[in-house]
């Protein structure tokens, strides 16, 4: 159930690596700021970004197994 392409504003995404459910939205960040959002449950990236505007997400529901 991985998400492909890019995420809508106010959109929820589950993480592809171990379903962890997100709320997704956008926000410019400064050049010196990562933009490799990684997963707070398993730690792998989510989405690779090559802009300064970048998807945040905010962890709404871990996955049944974690």
């Amino acid at each position: 159930m991985p998400h492909v392409g890019p995420v809508s504003e106010g959109r929820t995404l589950f993480c592809p690596h171990c379903g962890a459910l997100y709320s997704v939205t956008r926000s410019q960040l400064a050049k010196s700021e990562s933009n490799i959002p990684k997963c707070v449950v398993c730690l792998k990236v989510m989405e690779r970004c090559d802009t300064t505007y970048v998807p945040i997400f905010k962890l709404i529901q871990r996955p049944e197994d974690a």
